[in-house]
């Protein structure tokens, strides 16, 4: 047989064929368009091998089974045509597996996931290792598209139609243990020492025989998912949940019916604007956790500042196995900061042992004797110049010469703090978001005199702390306050000329945003509004509607009221209907000053590239990912 790049066939002394992939190149197995041809023309010679007594299917790498099909492929797919080519490929090679005159297995160790999943299912039968790396499911409703290579029809001959529409519309990988339960794998076995044999012991068992199930269970299983995606989809912006149920709904318990259809709807999503949107941020944060790989060299963590954010900060620090060290002058603060992170440790970590090493590794230290051991000291004290310019003056006389130096501002420029310092080179910003233990972004800020390896470093211990650093330009605002105050003083002044509050809101509320620009003033505090456009410049009619309601005391949620009156946390917002039509345009027009200092933020060299403005506005402040950033949104080719 002819010798492959990225498979290995051998048949043995008992006539059973040995399938591995090795996907040349790459550390983990995807079926790239190579990969495909490959197996295909593997598969041609099989057919065609006489006494074969079974065929077992492996992976050659030491990690994960198949992690899906090359989304980086999918761009070169343009049209109706091009995508049904590919799935022919798939399903020529699928289908050849099941019409083998012998028993097939394929074995399992690590992810199997969406292409991956469904190339095991076209096996007679499945095994897996318990491993905790072992993970089976459907993700691709994260990229906006469905099973394409017959995964939901496959599924449907093994687990009942509720198990595998939750499968695909919520993304939700299973355990082996799990995937056992509900009958998509056949045998669970300890680890990958186990797996070769048990494969082979496998081939002699029959065929799992197709569950039976009916139109009507399906319909039923159709009926209550739908009751769940009305709630959190619109169909117009995310249509895969949508076309998913019909799928079901009209192929009903027919697997193969369902395997024909998938083509149909698959070629729909794929070519539609929001898995467009979603396969791009899918590869911009692959590019994010790049920038972060690596080690930091950082080993010492000390925190100064014992509020809201130094407290989370340090406790995440001392969560992602750093020894940390916390200080302020208020001692009490401290202690309390402490304690805190303690109940933060127990709901995360769980385990006992877990939770007992963070504690132990998080030390209360009021007057900040730990500043002379730690690799990096992060300052995130009130954000008024001159206190943080006094705290590094104080840091850097104690500090090690090589301990980065990092200050949290949210919006002091670098070099203004910087001037306090003798080596002014050695300061950079790690601005993260509130809540710190839930928000991934953190703005790498580089000042005019910040060295690389600091800013390396940097992006480094973010990722060490499973954040997603993006690295920016010591400009006012940086990139995420750049690009969202403007929107929000977009807002008010049309609210100012007459715009219902509620209007604009669900304008924003439609378009996929978390809520819309003035329940976010509200909750950002109507002060720190104006104190911010204060900074960066905004009109004077937003400027006045600020300043009226923080003289009133009126300073949003914390105070009870602002634009709005709030109740137990909650906006006491005025529901009214209004034309879709009119909400999109309202969208786009407050929209514009977002895009425009994106665009700027690219053209001016704060940050690298569009892609790390949109995937910094995403992770910052929320832009829905199925409309791929302000700059991907406003650049997407539409009719």
């Amino acid at each position: 047989m002819t010798t492959f790049t990225h498979w290995r066939f051998h048949i043995d002394q008992q006539n059973i064929g040995w399938l591995e992939l090795d996907v040349a190149g790459s550390s983990v197995n995807i079926l790239q368009r190579e990969v495909m041809r490959e197996w295909a023309e593997i598969m041609d010679n099989l057919i065609e091998t006489k006494g074969l007594a079974g065929l077992c299917l492996l992976s050659g790498k030491e990690r994960g089974f198949v992690y899906g099909a090359d989304i980086a492929e999918f761009d070169d797919l343009k049209t109706k045509a091009d995508v049904y080519e590919s799935i022919e490929l798939a399903d020529t090679i699928l289908s050849g597996i099941e019409a083998l005159h012998c028993p097939t297995v394929c074995g399992i160790d690590g992810v199997a996931v969406g292409g991956g999943l469904e190339v095991a299912l076209a096996f007679d039968r499945i095994v897996v290792t318990s491993s905790a790396e072992t993970k089976l499911g459907f993700p691709e409703i994260h990229l906006g598209i469905m099973p394409g290579y017959g995964g939901t029809g496959r599924a449907m001959r093994r687990i009942k139609a509720k198990n595998v529409l939750d499968m695909v519309l919520s993304g939700r990988l299973l355990s082996a243990n799990e995937a056992k339960t509900i009958g998509l794998v056949d045998k669970v076995v300890k680890d990958a020492t186990s797996l070769r044999k048990a494969v082979a012991d496998e081939l002699d068992h029959p065929a799992v025989p197709d569950i039976i199930q009916t139109d009507s269970d399906v319909k039923q299983a159709v009926i209550e998912a739908k009751d769940n995606i009305l709630s959190r989809f619109h169909k117009e912006q995310t249509p895969a949940p949508f076309l998913i149920c019909e799928h079901f709904n009209e192929s009903g318990a027919d697997w193969r019916a369902l395997v024909k259809s998938e083509r149909t709807r698959f070629s729909k999503m794929l070519l539609g604007e929001a898995s467009h949107h979603l396969r791009r941020v899918f590869l911009l944060n692959e590019m994010v956790r790049k920038s972060a790989r690596g080690d930091s060299q950082i080993k010492t963590v000390h925190v100064i500042g014992a509020g809201t954010m130094g407290a989370d900060i340090a406790a995440v620090a001392a969560m992602s196995g750093f020894q940390t060290s916390l200080s302020d002058i208020n001692a009490e603060a401290v202690h309390e900061a402490v304690t805190r992170a303690g109940k933060l440790f127990e709901r995360r970590l769980k385990i006992e042992e877990k939770i007992k090493s963070a504690l132990e590794r998080l030390t209360a230290d009021p007057e900040g004797k730990a500043i002379a051991k730690a690799d990096i000291i992060i300052e995130a004290v009130a954000e008024r110049l001159s206190v943080k310019q006094a705290v590094f003056s104080a840091v850097e006389v104690d500090a090690k010469p090589d301990a980065i130096l990092a200050t949290n501002t949210s919006s002091i420029m670098i070099e203004d703090i910087a001037s306090a310092l003798k080596a002014p080179e050695r300061l950079i910003g790690l601005h993260f978001f509130n809540p710190v233990t839930v928000l991934p972004l953190v703005e790498v800020i580089a000042g005019s005199s910040s060295t690389q390896t600091s800013i390396t470093r940097a992006m480094q211990f973010a990722g060490q702390l499973k954040k997603m650093p993006v690295k920016v330009k010591s400009v006012k605002g940086f990139l995420v306050n750049r690009a969202l105050l403007p929107y929000l003083f977009e807002a008010i002044e049309v609210m100012v000329s007459g715009g219902a509050q509620d209007k604009l809101d669900q304008a924003l509320i439609r378009f996929g945003m978390p809520m819309g620009p003035i329940e976010l003033c509200d909750q950002i505090g109507l002060d720190v509004c104006f104190d911010v456009g204060q900074v960066l410049g905004m009109s004077d009619i937003a400027s006045q509607a600020l300043k009226t309601k923080v003289d009133a005391g009126q300073l949003g949620r914390k105070s009870g009221s602002g634009f709005y009156k709030w109740d137990d946390k909650k906006a006491m917002r005025p529901r009214s209907d209004y034309p879709p039509a009119e909400l999109d345009k309202i969208a786009e027009d407050l929209l514009a000053p977002m895009i425009e200092k994106c665009r700027s933020a690219v053209s001016d060299g704060i940050v690298d590239s569009a892609d790390h403005a949109d995937i910094g506005c995403i992770l910052g402040i929320g832009f829905p990912t199925y409309r791929g950033g302000p700059l991907g949104w406003a650049d997407y080719p539409r009719v």
